[in-house]
């Protein structure tokens, strides 16, 4: 009963009980029409005790993600399962990297570049995007700091990247601002809701050496030079999450499971026999006393013998099998599999269970969830971003002259085939068919065609020369394609009356 409510008891009684009464049946109706629900999701009562809430995408995660964060990377540093599984989707989304075509002009600067893009100076630009894959996999996000160097610093590209993980966020730091924006977990936001800044720790808050901490104050950074790379799952979502933040608990109970598991079976080990005879007073286990406490301590180790009750027998010990272990197993790892969005194989390296059909279509179906991570949270993010930060500085120290922004090819890292030959069977009857270009064929595995072609005329004319032979004829061994042979015998196979079909079929 509301304040209201008590006044009107006070006042009348009579009429508070009408309310009561009207209220109670109200509640009711609104039950009964719950439950007739069309959606089975939306019933309560009965065994339906759900309670769910109805929050934004940041109020849900804001208090979570540290913690998620912290049990992630302890799952990557302890789980063998977690840190396959974070090689896995690192190894299939980036590979050896993305590679980029730029026009013939100034490609080559940025080859160039690429090889002190790192601002560690550790790592070339395509290990720092596999680097930035695997943070963002297993923080859920990732940082990237565009640095701009001086012309002192010996950089024909006055630019190099800072990968930082999530961490360095100031998650505390939140408010409004002048101008009718806002703080929201470290980043800043003007009043239609842009990102104009985030707030960063100098160091790591956790860094162990503490000498290096400048200081433990976040400063306010641009965002035009900050890339922030997460899987916007959520409208308005700020950060990402983990990708165990679904399978999180899970894992963990799995690894209690294997832990107690483990310890029953290693201790029924140490019983190799029981003696059962009249050595009263015998202990299980090998007895000592502490010398400090003056109390007994029994350790029980591999392969003991040990003396109980008052008869005669020798026993050896028969641990009991534990049923369906692997049953029990198999299924919660399939579960984290699918929470973590790779595949029960790819994370276990476990192949018993499946066909070449069934890895086939799990495999298809895994590629093609990589693929929109791919190109629907890497590129634009990073890669998109990394371009057009480069083409700027590219401006700045003479090396771009065109006024037009310069047009992308994104090369993503290749698929290897499950049957090599039937996949360069298909391939080719694509590009026969005109359904595919050779050189969109060739991006897709990974290959510069520009680079290909130079290659292979290069490899005509030394064997042309080398062989003494005509390049043309070189040519049409090197890429006498059985399909076509074949298709040329048939095409002009005689008919029945000894005339040529296609000629037949021409008159008609």
């Amino acid at each position: 009963m509301n304040l209201f409510d008590r006044m009107i008891a006070a006042a009348s009684p009579e009429r508070a009980l009408k309310r009561a009464l009207a209220r109670a049946q109200l509640d009711r109706l609104t039950t009964l029409q719950t439950k007739r629900s069309g959606y089975d999701g939306a019933k309560v009562g009965g065994r339906v005790a759900w309670s769910a809430g109805n929050n934004s995408a940041n109020t849900e995660l804001g208090p979570a993600l540290s913690r998620l964060r912290a049990r992630s990377h302890d799952l990557v540093r302890n789980n063998p399962y977690a840190a396959r599984a974070i090689s896995s989707l690192a190894g299939n989304a980036v590979g050896t990297g993305f590679m980029l075509k730029l026009p013939k002009p100034v490609n080559p600067y940025f080859k160039a570049w690429t090889e002190y893009a790192d601002a560690d100076g550790q790592l070339d630009y395509y290990g720092l995007q596999s680097l930035i894959a695997r943070t963002v996999f297993e923080s859920g996000s990732c940082l990237v700091r565009e640095r701009q160097r001086l012309p002192e610093d010996g950089f024909e590209i006055p630019l190099q990247l800072q990968v930082m993980e999530p961490d360095y966020l100031d998650m505390a730091k939140q408010g409004e601002v002048s101008g009718g924006g806002w703080i929201w977990s470290g980043i800043e936001y003007n009043a239609i809701g842009q990102r104009v800044a985030y707030w960063l720790f100098p160091e790591h808050p956790g860094e162990v050496a503490s000498f290096r901490r400048r200081s433990l104050e976040s400063k306010r950074v641009p965002a035009q030079y900050i890339q922030h790379i997460y899987e916007k799952l959520r409208p308005g979502q700020s950060d990402g999450v983990p990708r165990f933040g679904a399978s999180m608990l899970r894992m963990r109970d799995l690894d209690d499971y294997e832990e107690a598991e483990l310890v029953r079976k290693g201790f029924e080990a140490c019983f190799a026999a029981f003696v059962i005879g009249k050595e009263g007073g015998r202990t299980l286990g090998q007895s000592a006393v502490d010398p400090q406490s003056g109390k007994r301590v029994e350790s029980i180790s591999a392969g003991m013998v040990a003396y109980v009750d008052d008869a005669s027998d020798v026993r050896f010990g028969q641990p009991a099998a534990s049923g369906g272990y692997g049953e029990y197993t198999r299924g919660h790892l399939h579960a984290i599999a699918a929470g973590a969005g790779t595949t029960y194989e790819a994370m276990t390296g476990d192949l018993s269970q499946i066909n070449f059909t069934s890895h086939r279509a799990g495999l298809l179906e895994f590629r093609r969830l990589t693929e929109v991570w791919q190109w629907l949270t890497f590129i634009p993010m990073h890669g998109s971003r990394t371009l057009r930060s480069w083409e700027r500085q590219a401006r700045i120290a003479g090396k771009v002259k065109s006024p037009k922004p310069i047009a992308p090819i994104w090369t993503p890292p290749k698929w290897d085939w499950v049957d090599p030959l039937k996949e360069v069977k298909a391939v080719r009857e694509e590009i026969a068919g005109g359904l595919s270009s050779l050189s969109e064929k060739l991006r897709a595995r990974g290959y510069d065609p520009d680079e290909v072609f130079a290659e292979i005329g290069q490899d005509v004319q030394a064997l042309a020369s080398a062989a003494g032979i005509p390049a043309d004829l070189v040519f049409q061994i090197m890429f006498q394609a059985e399909g076509s042979t074949r298709a040329n015998a048939t095409d002009h196979q005689d008919g029945p009356d000894g005339q040529d079909e296609i000629t037949k079929g021409n008159k008609k």
